[in-house]
């Protein structure tokens, strides 16, 4: 039998995420209160972050022009 993982709850990040331009990948600190790093890349983001002292950020895909909205990734 699979243990099932606690549900987060829905955050509203349109505030922190408003100056990011479409389709670029953003890492965000783990409490998702800031944002460490941007590119065109995962890769690129998360090394900005790591170099900012966090090993583990949150990274997330904006979306482009008329697409739907930001899904996390882990």
């Amino acid at each position: 039998m699979s243990e099932k993982k606690p549900v987060q709850p829905v955050r509203d990040l349109s505030k922190l995420l408003k100056d990011v331009p479409p389709g670029v990948w953003v890492a965000l600190s783990q409490d998702e209160t800031r944002v460490l790093g941007s590119g065109s890349t995962m890769k690129e983001a998360s090394y900005q972050a790591q170099q900012k002292g966090e090993q583990n950020p949150v990274l997330i895909k904006m979306p482009l022009e008329g697409e739907g909205s930001v899904a996390g990734v882990i």
